[in-house]
């Protein structure tokens, strides 16, 4: 069970609220304006420094604040009147109606204590400042069950570690002094003007501002048939200068209508000028700035991550003007980003492009420097004239062939998008295939019906890539040996290339065809490249069997596109 002295410090605020209350409540009733009745005040008022939710209690005073406090407060204790008092009642209820609270028993706590201030405000300060006559009755009733509201709030359970933060809002402050005032204006006039008793007329302007804010509630909150004046209200400040869906639309149209950001920024804030409350703007982004219409020594300077604007105006802009306002420029920054997002992937796209066309030129050429290696080679190693007579036939044969896989390979390194594939017959390639890749420990096999036009440079492409794979393979695996074979019948054509050797691991095959892969002899890219362009040709290549002593790749007309 914790002691008393933990107890007061866990409920420390809720304590001094009650003192402060208990403070200003003797001070009104024990003969106001005495000695007894001033010291009564000074000892509230300090309390309600102690307890006042604008300043944190961690918070340094200034001194000028506090300067100020002392002599406001000395004045206030020493020219103390029931019009002071009045004041007074009215700003402590402002700060108590202001207060944000969140929780459920802080929210009874100000409820009593808003109940004991107008209450105080309405008997005990009211009626004697404009020196109304009320029964003894009731007036000594006020002054035996208003002591008793204070105690009440030591008495509501609050955990001051779900303490809210102390904050006053204004505009619940403003309302509440508002609405208390309304009430005791609205009750004296009621009182002179139908000559009845205070305590009737105060009644009767309770029901009807009651009944006021139940309409004023009813029209608020959305219901069957009506979208509530909550809405007509956002609407309105929305639509504050300019209506919101014009705007957006124009914007729309200026971001569809330029390239560039930086004339998308340029056309949209020249726009902002024909705003009937606008002059002028100045507007500094990243890479370019500007100036339009006239400047004025109104200004209002909005910042946002991409740009700086000044808009000048004929008259200073504040309040929901500024909020609109804020939210135009919200608009055009959101677009603006939009566009720039727009030219980084636009660039992206055209590296993208060039990386793509590079390291498949690229990679042909490489192609083309190995098989003028190996031929090299052949015709070195001859020494014989027969054999070199052999190696002379053998260049014949080749060198147009790869002066041919050259060319191709310049024109696509000088116009990639207007390169064209040209179609020869598959009989011809294939036999143009062996031709050149007379290769030891490489067996081709073809099954051909009819002679039907193949695209030449992507079976040119697939049939070098896998072959140079497994020459890649034969120097860690010298006796790997290879199969091609060739199947055509009718729509129907397959192209398999098989080797013997080890298999691929879960890693490469998962990435194979997809992505550029780590490679130690290239760059990686040869099967990614020519995945894609089998695709773009309606054909598939595919690994279609990755087991040891047996890995295959096909190529295949992609039929089911048909």
């Amino acid at each position: 069970m914790p002691s008393l002295a933990q107890v007061i410090r866990q409920r420390r605020q809720t304590i001094i609220l009650a003192l402060m209350l208990e403070m200003l409540h003797l001070s009104i009733w024990l003969d106001f304006g005495s000695p007894l009745s001033r010291s009564l005040m000074l000892v509230h008022l300090g309390l309600f420094l102690i307890w006042q939710p604008v300043w944190r209690g961690d918070e340094k005073l200034a001194w000028q604040n506090g300067l100020l406090f002392i002599i406001l407060t000395a004045a206030f204790v020493t020219w103390m009147n029931w019009l002071l008092l009045f004041g007074w009642l009215i700003l402590l209820t402002g700060f108590c109606g202001g207060r944000a609270n969140i929780h459920r028993h802080e929210r009874y706590v100000n409820i009593v204590v808003l109940i004991f201030l107008t209450s105080e405000l309405l008997i005990s300060c009211t009626v004697p400042l404009f020196d109304i006559e009320i029964s003894r009755n009731v007036s000594g009733a006020f002054s035996l069950f208003l002591p008793v509201l204070p105690l009440l709030i030591t008495l509501i359970p609050v955990n001051e570690n779900e303490r809210s933060l102390d904050t006053v809002d204004f505009i619940h402050a403003t309302t509440t002094t508002l609405l208390l005032s309304l009430l005791v204006v609205g009750s004296l006039l009621n009182m002179y003007r139908g000559e009845t008793e205070y305590l009737i007329s105060l009644v009767q302007t309770l029901i009807a501002i009651g009944l006021i804010l139940f309409v004023i509630s009813w029209l608020l909150t959305p219901h069957a048939g009506f979208s509530g004046l909550s809405q007509l209200w956002t609407r309105s400040i929305l639509n504050i200068g300019t209506p919101l869906e014009q705007w957006l639309e124009q914007i729309a149209n200026l971001f569809e209508q330029q390239n560039s950001p930086e004339e998308f920024l340029s056309v949209v804030l020249e726009e902002v000028i024909s705003l009937p409350w606008v002059t002028g703007t100045i507007w500094k982004a990243n890479e370019s700035d500007g100036q339009f219409g006239e400047i004025t020594r109104y200004e209002t300077e909005i910042r946002t991550d991409s740009f700086v604007i000044c808009i000048y105006s004929h008259a200073p802009v504040g309040g929901a003007l500024f909020l609109h306002c804020k939210l135009l420029v919200q608009i055009i920054d959101n677009f603006y980003e939009a566009k720039l997002r727009e030219k980084k992937m636009t660039q992206q796209t055209h590296l993208q492009a060039i990386y793509e066309t590079g390291a498949r030129v690229t990679h042909d050429i490489k192609n083309l420097l190995q098989s003028l290696h190996a031929i090299t080679s052949i015709t070195t190693l001859d020494t014989k004239d027969v054999e070199k007579s052999v190696s002379q036939r053998l260049l014949e044969k080749q060198l147009p062939v790869l002066t041919q896989r050259l060319q191709l390979a310049l024109d696509k390194l000088q116009a990639p998008e207007s390169s064209t594939q040209g179609n020869v017959y598959v009989k011809d390639w294939w036999r143009d295939l062996q031709s050149r890749n007379n290769l030891v420990n490489i067996d081709f096999q073809s099954d051909v019906s009819g002679d039907p036009l193949v695209p030449a440079e992507l079976f040119d492409s697939v049939i070098e890539n896998l072959l140079e794979n497994i020459r890649t393979k034969r120097q860690v695996e010298p006796n790997i040996t290879a199969n091609v074979t060739l199947y055509c019948a009718q729509e129907s054509m397959n192209l398999t290339v098989c080797d013997n050797g080890k298999e691929m691991s879960l890693e490469l095959e998962q990435s194979l065809f997809r992505d550029p892969i780590k490679s130690d002899t290239g760059l990686g890219v040869g099967l990614f490249q020519v995945a894609k362009q089998a695709k773009s040709n309606n054909y598939i290549l595919s690994l279609i069997n990755n087991q040891n002593g047996r890995v295959c790749f096909e190529l295949k007309t992609n039929n089911t596109s048909k």
